[in-house]
């Protein structure tokens, strides 16, 4: 049997990074060949951390796509915003081309990819390891109740809570119905569409 290959694509920013860094590093530990994929952007400061974590060991490597930000666009005031909109929107063709590449066997001693492991907000990672067949699972690098807000996003947006219209939404939504918004069971979860197989909480 081949060693497993996880292609692991954190969202890029340090509070994901390091979870997934983190995590790719325990996988590694137990046999799991990793392809940590950064930005370019990124790249020389991910590299030292990289290497750092895995040692420079046979079976952790770094590989690099392009954000999709133009380098006028790093200063601005709504970076973050700049930086979701430009991953989400240019990220998926140069990640299929890597998957392909590294499925297809065509790196030297690389074995093939047996899972994609995006971070939350690369929801486009999911949809090229559907295309090309590859399992997928998503790391989310949030704790549990920024998880379970945004899990229940549809439901204050059916409510009439979203978008917020003041901060007396904001009292109303705490006073009346947070109770059962935080009824969290088994039935909300399963309800809940995901695209991944399965789902890694930090």
């Amino acid at each position: 049997m081949a060693r497993p290959h996880a292609v692991v694509v954190p969202y890029p920013g340090s509070g994901h990074i390091n979870p997934a860094l983190q995590l790719s590093k325990l996988l590694h530990r137990h046999g799991v060949f990793i392809t940590f994929v950064v930005t370019e952007h990124n790249l020389r400061r991910a590299r030292a951390a990289v290497e750092g974590a895995a040692g420079g060991r046979e079976g952790f490597r770094i590989e690099a796509i392009p954000d999709g930000m133009l380098d006028a666009d790093r200063d601005a005031q709504d970076y973050d915003i700049g930086l979701s909109k430009a991953t989400v929107n240019h990220g998926a063709a140069p990640l299929r081309e890597l998957v392909a590449r590294l499925r297809d066997r065509s790196a030297p001693g690389v074995p093939p990819v047996t899972c994609v492991l995006p971070t939350t907000l690369m929801s486009f990672a999911l949809d090229v390891a559907r295309e090309l067949g590859v399992p997928s699972m998503v790391l989310v690098a949030l704790g549990a109740a920024p998880l379970m807000a945004e899990m229940r996003l549809r439901e204050l947006k059916e409510r009439g809570y979203l978008p917020l219209k003041g901060i007396y939404a904001i009292l109303e939504l705490v006073n009346h119905d947070i109770g059962s918004l935080l009824d969290y069971t088994h039935e909300s979860i399963s309800s809940t569409r995901l695209q991944a197989v399965s789902i890694v909480i930090n």
